[in-house]
């Protein structure tokens, strides 16, 4: 149960962000595109016209010279569609019909190639039959992103029954009627479209949580890989061989790492193993150019070695004796940091004292030989 508890309290600020995202797409934006004169009005108006489910031609008249067929007028944008759906004309009987069967552009109707389109379910295509001839236009707004959340309807009473004129104030069902900006509705659509929303909220939910939660774990992690804390960023001393299990900054438990033994971890003391690395590497080339010269190595023990394997043998050796302080002073400075920044510093110094003391014996003899002698 606690756990169920704490995974719910994580994902709900994503959850209501997802929810807060969705209406802004619905209901937000679309009316900010209004204000400035962009939507659904500006968008191409597509013209789809009921047709015979068997031959695919227009519904075919009665006998009325001014028959006009149903058709469906159809405006989509990025983030708010208008489905217009108009009556036919009345037939001899006094029926009309909506463009609720299948549809086609008007220039596509005798094609019987050209696949029938329908309009979302979501669209009120039809009025009701009692009340069919009074209604004479019904508009459909269809809006959120990146799928379609909410809907609002705007129904036009005709001007006399069974008459295809309306009047110009519409209906408004399932909407909240701002007014009207450029020439167009401003609406804030009211009726849920369950499946859109869930689907809507889920995808902001998602993008909240990649938009924050994946650079703060990430942020965590490389707080962690650095020996910090992962929610206050204090350093908890991560090559030290004792951690505390909780940090002493904000109280926060470490996370155990089993492979932390596998690690490789930074090198506590850099500066110094450049300098190391630096004055050693003078002190070959230093060393090889005095007894180049007829020079004659004091030190017993370079001595040695170079009167065994020659100035290879001298080379491999110095190196290797410069990983060995290197790995000795990062071992103590996992130990007693201070120990091992003592004895890197100290390396320097001792590594650097003949290397100064070979610049001054070749000074001199090139500038000043008769001191040597």
């Amino acid at each position: 149960m606690p756990l169920r508890y704490t995974t719910v309290r994580k994902a709900f600020p994503y959850m209501l962000s997802g929810v807060v995202l969705t209406l802004f797409m619905a209901w937000g934006l679309p009316l900010l595109l209004a204000s400035r004169g962009l939507g659904p009005v500006v968008a191409p108006a597509l013209v789809w016209a009921s047709v015979s489910p068997t031959d695919g031609a227009p519904l075919p008249p009665a006998n009325t010279e001014n028959w006009k067929p149903a058709i469906m007028e159809v405006r989509r944008s990025a983030f708010s569609d208008w489905y217009i759906a108009y009556p036919s004309t009345a037939r001899d009987d006094g029926e009309i019909t909506w463009p609720t069967l299948g549809l086609k552009t008007l220039v596509d109707a005798g094609n019987t190639n050209r696949k029938l389109r329908h309009a979302p379910g979501a669209v009120v295509a039809e009025a009701p039959s009692a009340q069919s001839r009074n209604w004479a236009r019904i508009d459909t707004g269809l809006a959120g992103w990146p799928f379609r959340a909410f809907a609002s309807e705007a129904w036009y009473r005709a001007t006399t029954v069974g008459a295809l004129e309306y009047e110009p104030i519409p209906e408004f069902r399932w909407t909240i009627h701002i007014g009207e900006i450029g020439g167009q509705q401003a609406l804030v659509p009211l009726r849920p479209l369950l499946i859109g929303i869930a689907f809507d909220i889920a995808f902001w939910s998602t993008a909240s949580w990649f938009a924050l939660a994946l650079p703060t774990a990430i942020r965590h992690r490389r707080r962690e890989k650095y020996g910090r804390c992962a929610l206050c960023g204090y350093a908890m001393g991560k090559h030290e061989v004792k951690r505390p299990t909780q940090c002493p900054e904000c109280g926060a438990t470490f996370t155990p790492d089993p492979l932390r033994f596998v690690h490789c971890p930074e090198m506590h003391f850099q500066n110094a193993y450049v300098w190391l690395i630096f004055v050693s590497s003078l002190d070959i080339m230093l060393t090889w150019k005095i007894l180049d010269r007829g020079g004659v190595e004091v030190n017993p023990l370079a001595s040695l070695v170079i009167d065994g394997w020659g100035m290879q043998g001298a080379i491999a050796f110095k190196f290797a004796l410069m990983m060995w302080v290197i790995v000795v002073c990062e071992l103590l400075a996992r130990m007693r940091r201070g120990a091992g920044k003592f004895l890197a510093y100290a390396a320097v110094i001792v590594s650097a004292s003949p290397v100064l003391w070979s610049l001054f014996l070749i000074t001199a003899h090139e500038f000043f030989p008769k001191v040597l002698e």
